[in-house]
């Protein structure tokens, strides 16, 4: 079994599938978040090991860009996000990842190879809610940090996602650290500020068309 920020698809989500930021620049209508705490001094070797995933992925043209960022604020965590945008698509890189054999054996090996640096993750499925979420909308791959809320109650300004259960993801991109910490501070109690971590992730070449020189890092 692959790890669930691949793979993991619960039967209640209603659509999901790869979004095309190009074609839509929208959020995708399902944001998929996994969230993997990380154990004290472990950093060093997650980092190798989720550099080397990602170099695999673009050597092997994995079927579905994702994202990692890293918590800078809060509890240690990596994170990562995938967007879905409807049931069709989300079959198609499904059925791409199943037919992709160089790849899964290589999410496998290193899955079993940080398993012992991090504890259990959490996977959760939110739909975007244009209705509450204020300023411009993020997509996924936009900006060099990310403020993030976690809450069920009226969300601070940004992007919001919500979960079947009612916890709503709300993200804020950033440009510098600077910008991240104000912007953290406004939002306030429970906003934490995320590291996007190029190295970790699989772009789309949108992502890297729109900031050729910090996405150039993730070759």
């Amino acid at each position: 079994m692959i790890t669930g920020r691949f793979l993991s698809m619960p039967p209640w989500v209603p659509v999901m599938a790869a979004m095309q930021v190009a074609a839509s620049a929208q959020p995708p209508r399902v944001l998929q978040v996994f969230r993997e705490p990380l154990k004290p001094h472990v950093e060093a070797e997650y980092d190798r090991i989720e550099s080397d995933t990602a170099r695999k992925c673009a050597e092997l043209r994995c079927p579905h860009a994702y994202l990692g960022v890293e918590s800078l604020t809060g509890p240690k965590e990596a994170w990562w996000f995938n967007g879905y945008d409807s049931a069709a698509d989300q079959q198609q890189v499904a059925d791409a990842w199943a037919n992709s054999t160089a790849a899964l054996a290589v999410l496998g090996r290193n899955s079993k190879r940080k398993s012992r640096l991090t504890g259990k993750g959490s996977n959760s499925f939110a739909t975007y809610r244009p209705d509450v979420s204020t300023g411009p909308p993020w997509l996924i791959g936009a900006g060099r940090f990310l403020v993030i809320t976690v809450t069920r109650s009226a969300p601070p300004k940004g992007t919001v996602f919500e979960t079947e259960e009612g916890t709503r993801f709300v993200i804020r991109p950033a440009g510098t650290r600077e910008e991240a910490d104000a912007a953290a501070a406004a939002a306030g109690a429970g906003s934490r500020v995320f590291a996007v971590r190029p190295s970790w992730s699989h772009p789309a070449d949108d992502w890297i068309a729109a900031d050729p020189q910090f996405w150039r890092r993730a070759r």
